[in-house]
Order: C-alpha cells, then sequence, then structure tokens
C-alpha cells in the first residue's frame, strides 16, 4: 500500500511540472534583450515583458543591453550573446532589419518594431520561418485610414512628414501613399534628415494639404513641440501614428499599446524557449485593439468634431 501511494505521489508531482510550464526548468534559461541609441517605445516594451515574464517564468535570467551605441555595437553583443543564451530579444525596427540578415543560431524575437516583413526579418506574420517570431507596433494601413476618415471625411489632401534613413520611414511613407491613391487623396511628403530640412519641409506644407500625417520616426517625434506651432498657427490638423504626439498637441493619432505588446512579446519568449513549440507555431503578434487618442482642447480650438462614437472609445487628452 506504501508502495503504491509513492508510485501516486510521484506521479502526481511529475504531472504538475508538466501542467506548469517553465516551473522545472526556468532557472536555467537565459535571455538577452537588445536594443541600439534611446528609444521610449523600447522602454515601454520592456516593461511589459519584464512583467508578464516574471510572472509567467520568475526564475527565467533575462541580462539587458539598454540603449547601445549604434548597430555594430548591437551585432557584437548579439555574437556574444548568442555562445551564452537560450534566446535573444531585439528590439527597434533596426533590429528588425539586423535580425533579417543575421542568421541566428539561437530562437531571436523582435519587438518594437514596424513590419518585421516590410523590414525583411520574416517573410510570413502567421507562420514565421526560421529562428525569428516576436511582435510588432504594425497597424494595416486600411484600418488607419477608416479611422482617419471617420475623423476627416472631408479631406483632399495630404501630407506625412519622414525621416530620411529611418527603417520604418519608407515603409509608412509607400503604406500612406497606397492608401491616399486608392482613396482619390493627393499625397505630399516630406523627408528629412534633419530639423532644419524638417521644418522648411512642414512650412511649405502647412496651409496647403488638409491634413498632416506625423510617421512614427525619431526625428520627427523628437522634434514634435517645434513643428506644431507651425501647423496649428495654419490650422492644419495634424493625425499621428504614435500616441506621444498627441500628448504634446497633435489633434488625433491611432497606435498600439506598447506595453500590452510587451506582455505578448513574453508568452512568444516562453513558449519558444521553455514550452519548446517550433517559431512557426508562435505567430508575429499584433495590438487587435489599438487606442485611438485625441486632443480634446486641440480639436476645439481648430472648430472640429468627432464623431461622438469615436470619442466614447477613444482616449482624450485634455
Amino acid at each position: 500500500m506504501k508502495k503504491a501511494c509513492l508510485v501516486l505521489a510521484v506521479g502526481l508531482s511529475l504531472a504538475a511540472a508538466i501542467a506548469i510550464p517553465g516551473r522545472s526548468d526556468t532557472a536555467s534559461k537565459k535571455i538577452a534583450v537588445m536594443w541600439d541609441t534611446k528609444s521610449d517605445m523600447a522602454n515601454r516594451v520592456m516593461m511589459g515583458f519584464m512583467a508578464r515574464i516574471r510572472t509567467l517564468a520568475p526564475d527565467m535570467e533575462v541580462k539587458q543591453h539598454r540603449q547601445l551605441t549604434d548597430m555594430k555595437e548591437v551585432e557584437q553583443v548579439f555574437r556574444e550573446c548568442e555562445n551564452s543564451t537560450d534566446g535573444i530579444v531585439v528590439l527597434r525596427s533596426s533590429g528588425a532589419k539586423f535580425l533579417g540578415t543575421a542568421n541566428p543560431k539561437v530562437p531571436c524575437f523582435l519587438g518594437a518594431t514596424n513590419n518585421p516583413v516590410e523590414l525583411g526579418a520574416i517573410k510570413n506574420l502567421n507562420a514565421p520561418e526560421g529562428k525569428i517570431t516576436g511582435v510588432t507596433y504594425f497597424i494595416p494601413y486600411e484600418k488607419r485610414f477608416e479611422i482617419i476618415m471617420s475623423l476627416f471625411p472631408s479631406i483632399k489632401s495630404v501630407g506625412i512628414l519622414v525621416e530620411k534613413g529611418h527603417p520604418s520611414g519608407p515603409i509608412e511613407a509607400a503604406g500612406t501613399q497606397v492608401q491616399c491613391k486608392r482613396l482619390g487623396i493627393a499625397y505630399n511628403e516630406v523627408v528629412a534628415d534633419d530639423l532644419k530640412s524638417l521644418i522648411e519641409g512642414t512650412k511649405k506644407l502647412a496651409g496647403k494639404v488638409d491634413l498632416i500625417i506625423i510617421c512614427n520616426n525619431r526625428l520627427v517625434m523628437d522634434n514634435i513641440t517645434n513643428l506644431l506651432p507651425i501647423l496649428n498657427q495654419a490650422k492644419t490638423p495634424t493625425f499621428s501614428f504614435a500616441e506621444a504626439p498627441v500628448k504634446a498637441g497633435a489633434v488625433a493619432g491611432v497606435a498600439a499599446d506598447d506595453i500590452k505588446l510587451g506582455g505578448f512579446l513574453a508568452e512568444s519568449v516562453v513558449d519558444v524557449v521553455i514550452n519548446r513549440k517550433t517559431i512557426s507555431q508562435v505567430p508575429v503578434k499584433t495590438d487587435p485593439n489599438p487606442r485611438i487618442s485625441i486632443n480634446e482642447s486641440m480639436m476645439r480650438s481648430l472648430g472640429l468634431k468627432f464623431p461622438e462614437g469615436i470619442l466614447k472609445g477613444a482616449e482624450i487628452v485634455r
């Protein structure tokens, strides 16, 4: 009888270990996280990632390499980590482009990035090939323009502000141009490599187009307070592909929830590194419900009226 009880106890213990993913071998797993230069988005993704990973795999070792000098240093750290970790997280669009040519030895995970297909990291979001999966803040441009047209139904022309050389700049410009062509909207762009050319280009478009779109590029985002007075004085409304400009004074915007995406990223890491799913079984995740944000005071100052249904579901900045 005692022997039978012992066998049963051992069996239950083994079943419990299997039933709780990662509990038995989490302590031996090591993950490296890295990205180049300053990025508020990467910081927010990491907040969501660490909060979720501590729930799913509390003993996993996560070594962070924040704000490395450039992609040359990222590659150096990446190659070192390939020999000492079970997986590597590389954040930002620059990181996704790097992974597309890195031929990694260990599972890799991307985040805080634009569409990884367009950046050349993978070919299929739903069944990624090779050793790369993760999350993306990408929102289909059809969805973005559904929101834009519901807020600004009478626009006939659009201008977009793009940073020259930023990996996601050509993606956002091309996606916007396709939708403008589909909808019969005149397309204009400012492609700038420094603040001076960005301001000069913005002045040329201010008052000449019905809407300015603010790209999720560092040069544009970091200098939004220099651009908005020019556009607001010309009564040119602004729509942002990120949330921060709306808080700074852009009229409206749509963006994925970076902290939510960080949580999704942690789940993908655990699925692959601990639960031993193949990369192709772990789709690149997106935010299924991106957030619309509206600056109420700027909306009123420009004399705009947005549909009540959108206002009720949006994050209102006052």
